[in-house]
């Protein structure tokens, strides 16, 4: 699986031109995870088309305050590019990735659906829905749903605001400050 990852990531890195349109977005969540008030996640999430496929790449980093050892999630995601209808641009992928934590690192798996609408003027409303599970056993096993909503400062540039109700062995309220640029 680490062998399967390290290849993903090189092929993802090896697209990442500016030949290709894409997207890289940088979060911060606010949050109380598991029951820790004031827990900060940091992520970082790259996307690029190429012909009919979107491929990207996540890293998460997130600790509960005074809540001990840093746990960080890299993935790697891929699904189809898929036409927008009536305004509506919807996103389909599965993903695998990698739990970074001191005495807890497993694999993991994924799947996802994300749509957005522009609203009025530079105004979008987004939401999704996501599954994340472990490859063995009950290491991860959740449910997560987000809305949001977003504003396009230029072509190239969004700022977003969205909220994230994650269940299971994630347990998390969160509120997300998004940055995006498009390339």
């Amino acid at each position: 699986m680490k062998k399967l990852i390290a290849i993903a990531a090189l092929a993802t890195a090896a697209v990442a031109t500016p030949a290709f349109a894409g997207s890289l977005t940088g979060e911060v969540r606010l949050s109380d995870v598991n029951g820790s008030a004031n827990s900060t996640e940091y992520r970082a999430e790259y996307w690029n088309t190429i012909g009919a496929l979107n491929v990207g790449a996540e890293f998460q980093t997130k600790q509960g305050e005074d809540a001990g050892a840093l746990g960080s999630k890299v993935s790697l995601k891929a699904g189809p590019n898929m036409p927008s209808v009536a305004g509506l641009h919807l996103a389909a992928y599965g993903e695998v990735g990698k739990n970074l934590a001191a005495g807890n690192n497993f694999e993991f798996w994924g799947a996802a659906v994300k749509a957005s609408k522009d609203l009025i003027g530079p105004l979008s409303l987004n939401a999704g829905y996501r599954h994340r599970q472990g490859f063995e056993g009950g290491n991860i096993n959740e449910e997560r749903l987000h809305a949001g909503l977003g504003y396009a400062v230029t072509d190239k540039l969004a700022l977003g605001a969205t909220y994230y109700r994650t269940r299971g062995t994630g347990a998390a309220d969160a509120i997300g400050l998004g940055v995006t640029t498009k390339f």
